[in-house]
This record gives C-alpha cells, sequence and structure tokens, in this order.
C-alpha cells in the first residue's frame, strides 16, 4: 500500500530507504513475498482484464492512446500490473499477448503524497517518457490535475492506497474524478476490507470513528524485529462492499454523475497480510508463510500447517457462514492432496462429491490430474516445483470463486464506471 495522506508519511519514506520498494520479484516474506506475485497481482490482472481490454480498444478506435492516472502510485508498481494483462487465459501453445501493449500508452502519471516515492518512481522509469509522477495530496481531491491534464481513460490505485483517505476525503476525490472523468472512464479503488479474518473485532464496527482504525506495516519485517521494534501505526479506513455501493450512490446524488459499480472482489480472503504478524487477531496461524512455501523452488510444504479450523473468527450473520464453505473446501483439497500424494498410483475415496461447491469439484480434478500426470517423474522434484505451485494456485482459485465482494478479504477491489 501507499499512502494517499501525511498518515504513515514516515513509515513509507524509511520503507523506500531500505530498498523495500525496489522492483524484486518473488520470496517467502516481505513486500514481495510469493502470494503478492501469484495470489494478490495475478488476481487484481484477471478481475481488470475485460475492462481494461474495453479501454483499449475504444482508445484505438479513436485512434488515441491510453491514458492512465495511478492514485497513491508508491513507486509505480500499479505499471506492471496494467501492462502485464494477458488477452486471454494461456494455452500451452500460446506466446503472451498483453491487453495493454506500452505502445498503446499515451501517459501514465502516478501521484503520491511521498516525495521519496515519487523520486523513486521517476528512477525506476527514466527510460519511460510516457510515464511520469507528481507529488499530490490526494486527501485534496485531484488537485491542479484537474485543470492542467485532460480526462483519463482509468483512475486506478492498488494496494489499498485509497484506505488511507477519510470517507470525507473520499468521496471529494471520487466527485473530482467524476467531473473530470470522460463517458465510460473507469475506476478502480483497492480498498482494506473490513470482514477480513485478520481483524475480527472491527467486524461490528457502526460510526465512522469505529471504521477508522490504527494499522501497521508490520509485515515488512521479520519476526524479530517486530517483537523489538517500535513499528509506526497509522489509521486506515476500512471498507464493506456494501459501504462501496452507499457511497457511490451518495456521489451520483451530489455531483449528478452516475457512478456505477461495475464490480467487487474480495481478494487474499485466508492469506491476507496479517495473518502471520496476527497483530490484530491472535488465534491465526501464519499460513501466508505457508502459501509462500508452496510456490518456491525446491522447498517441501508442510501441508498440514495449511489446515484451518473455524476457531479463528467469531459468529457473524453472514460472514461466518460464507467463510465456513470456503475453509471447509480449503481443508478438504488439501487432505484430498495429502492423500493422494502418498498413494499416487491410486485415488482415494471422496464422500460428498455432489455437495461440494463446482470450485471445489475442478480443483480436485486439477490436483488429481498434475499428480497422476507427474508422479512417475524422479527428476529436479516434481512435488516442490510442479505439484505444489498447482496446489496453490487451486487454493488461489477457490478463494476467489467463492468470494462475494462483501469486505471478506485483506483486499477489497471495486470497478467503478463513469456514465455521463
Amino acid at each position: 500500500m501507499k499512502p494517499a495522506n501525511l498518515d504513515g508519511f514516515k513509515t513509507y519514506t524509511q520503507a523506500v530507504k531500505e530498498g523495500k520498494y525496489d522492483l524484486y520479484v518473488g520470496n517467502l516474506f516481505g513486500k514481495y513475498d510469493n502470494v503478492r506475485t501469484y495470489w494478490e497481482d495475478q488476481l487484481t490482472r484477471i478481475v481488470l482484464r475485460p475492462y481494461l481490454w474495453e479501454i483499449v480498444e475504444n482508445c484505438r478506435s479513436e485512434q488515441k492512446g491510453v491514458r492512465i492516472v495511478d492514485l497513491g502510485c508508491g513507486a509505480g508498481q500499479g505499471y506492471d500490473i496494467l501492462t502485464k494483462i494477458d488477452r486471454r487465459d494461456l494455452d500451452l501453445g500460446l506466446q503472451h499477448k498483453r491487453v495493454l501493449p506500452p505502445d498503446d500508452l499515451s501517459m501514465f502519471l502516478g501521484l503520491d503524497i511521498s516525495q521519496a516515492m515519487v523520486e523513486k518512481g521517476q528512477t525506476l522509469f527514466s527510460t519511460h517518457p510516457y510515464v511520469q509522477f507528481q507529488q499530490a495530496d490526494l486527501s485534496q481531491g485531484l488537485g491542479e490535475i484537474k485543470q492542467t491534464e485532460s480526462p483519463f481513460d482509468l483512475y486506478f490505485s492498488s494496494y489499498g492506497s485509497l484506505s488511507h483517505l477519510a470517507r470525507k476525503d473520499l468521496v471529494t476525490l471520487l466527485g473530482d474524478i467524476c467531473h473530470h472523468g470522460r463517458d465510460g472512464s473507469y475506476i478502480v479503488m483497492d480498498l482494506i476490507g473490513r470482514y477480513s479474518i485478520e481483524w475480527p473485532d472491527f467486524w461490528y464496527a457502526q460510526s465512522e470513528d469505529e471504521k477508522v482504525r490504527q494499522y501497521n506495516m508490520g509485515y515488512l519485517y521479520s519476526d524479530e524485529v517486530r517483537q523489538t521494534a517500535d513499528i509506526e501505526s497509522f489509521p486506515i479506513r476500512f471498507w464493506t462492499g456494501e459501504e462501496v455501493r452507499e457511497l457511490t450512490q451518495e456521489i451520483t446524488a451530489q455531483v449528478g454523475v452516475e457512478l456505477e459499480v461495475v464490480r467487487l472482489v474480495d481478494r487474499s480472503i485466508l492469506v491476507g497480510r496479517h495473518t502471520d504478524t496476527r497483530s490484530f487477531n491472535s488465534k491465526l496461524k501464519p499460513i501466508r508463510r505457508s502459501i509462500n512455501s508452496l510456490h518456491e523452488d525446491y522447498l517441501r510444504t508442510n501441508l498440514d500447517e495449511l489446515m484451518l479450523d473455524s476457531s479463528i473468527f467469531p459468529d457473524h450473520p453472514f460472514i461466518t457462514p460464507l467463510l465456513h464453505e470456503l475453509i471447509n473446501s480449503w481443508n478438504i483439497l488439501l487432505e484430498f492432496t495429502q492423500r493422494r500424494l502418498s498413494h499416487n498410483f491410486s485415488l482415494p475415496e471422496i464422500k460428498g462429491w455432489d455437495d461440494f461447491p463446482k470450485p471445489l469439484q475442478f480443483a480436485l480434478m486439477t490436483i488429481d490430474r498434475v499428480i497422476a500426470d507427474v508422479g512417475w517423474m524422479w527428476y529436479g522434484d516434481p512435488r516442490a516445483n510442479i505439484i505444489e505451485p498447482q496446489l496453490g494456485y487451486a487454493l488461489r482459485t477457490l478463494e476467489y470463486e467463492m468470494q462475494r465482494g462483501w469486505g471478506c478479504g485483506h483486499g477489497l477491489i471495486a470497478v467503478l464506471k463513469i456514465k455521463k
């Protein structure tokens, strides 16, 4: 995440100095861990693909380049997300064809309150003439770019950046965007979900003050550092899907421009950043760490450590049933995988198949086929390098296909469309 206002400014400036925003992919810990690379960024791309494709096609028909503004851009990681989306799911014979090749861009403008972030972005993208960065305080709306820049096709945010804004400030920003954008422009809000298992004490917040809580970036540091260091906290506004719908209705009424909620998606329901730190829920297992292991070369994961139970969160009238179904499916897939690995030449009995959710049925068939197809291999540790990554993707797909966009994940992606 990146700060959209002054709260947390010192944390992010220090993180830049320590190199935590250097371009790096894949790890067991830290900012660029495997869950971010293979789960979070990929799911964001899957969600955005149809809308970005619509933007690109419209711009091509008008013979103009795509204009994007990244709100709370950090050091420009959003550029990597948007320019590495494939047009379709790839079969074995296809090469990558991106939805948004860099040549289709006419501007990618990053706005961030942190000058350290702006300077880091300018350094990283110094060879990209159409990528620019400016310091801006988004709590004041779009600021001077309302007058200096023509409308953007996409008003984009990532990694919870807009949760740094108080609700009233987000209303101001979205109102400015509605006036500034054109008919058909999209807005992508990446927010922090309130119903995450990471902080069940926040689930029943009622007043606006209760929906803003202190947050920290302790996941950037080792267990030892978290236990001894004074890690800075700063206020974050936690959101539900219903609140996003209410927000857009309010803005539509205020500014006279229709703001449609096109898609709401929960991301990282069981593997959010703070499942490992347990800073807000001491009952959690360090599940993200184990998922990171699934995607690490030549490292076998203890699958027992991935099993979950429902005692990690309290009862809630509609959140609890959804989480129970997801956790039950998650555990069934893990148990099947363990039995299949132990008896890779015979199919274990599966009871209750007809009652399983469709995503679970597909995941079970996938893992069965993967193990059957590679079980004879002896070179390169096929369990660690083939089977476990595929298990990771299967678990990711369970989360994605069983989510409801209610704010149950660490991240809540909201795709909005301006209609004039």
